[in-house]
């Protein structure tokens, strides 16, 4: 009989478990992963090329986040859908050194990217991002160029920011 009533209670408290475990992971999904609404707008020039596009994306903040012990605000912007791809942070220290990014943008084959992370390795292109905000979202500015010189200049518009995630949860 005393087995049994624990064999109850232990199934009991799994199924309370899992249905806890399964709210908290949708809530945590929920805050930091693009709706269907949040709309991202990009509209760069790489070199001669030009890279446009507007559809779901995801773009997210965190008003305190680190990379390599540098505490900073973050925002994130990511897009991808027939056959290219956007991928961007954009570092604002706290300390008031000067802001950091990484940009990649891929589409026909061809890939670009910047990098001005201060980490202790090789920085791969140059140039600035700033943002300016709008109501829940922004539109940031890119002046930029990659490792071998392109130039990739333009903006990226998002409608809203979610709350960021850290890696890991």
């Amino acid at each position: 009989m005393v087995k049994r009533i624990c064999a109850l209670v232990c199934v009991i408290g799994i199924v309370a478990l899992d249905a806890f475990s399964s709210e908290a992971a949708t809530q945590r999904r929920a805050a930091g992963q693009a709706t269907a609404g949040q709309g991202v707008q990009v509209s760069l020039k790489i070199g001669a090329e030009t890279y446009e596009t507007r559809g779901p994306g995801k773009c997210t903040h965190a008003p305190t986040a680190s990379i390599y012990q540098v505490v900073s605000e973050l925002w994130s912007v990511q897009q991808s859908g027939d056959g290219r791809s956007l991928s961007m942070s954009y570092w604002k220290p706290k300390d008031g050194s000067g802001d950091m990014v990484t940009l990649s943008v891929s589409g026909g084959g061809t890939a670009h990217e910047v990098n001005t992370v201060r980490s202790g390795g090789a920085i791969s292109g140059s140039g600035t991002v700033t943002l300016q905000k709008s109501g829940n979202g922004g539109t940031f500015t890119v002046d930029a160029k990659t490792k071998e010189g392109k130039a990739l200049t333009g903006t990226i518009q998002c409608d809203a920011f979610a709350p960021h995630l850290a890696e890991g949860g």
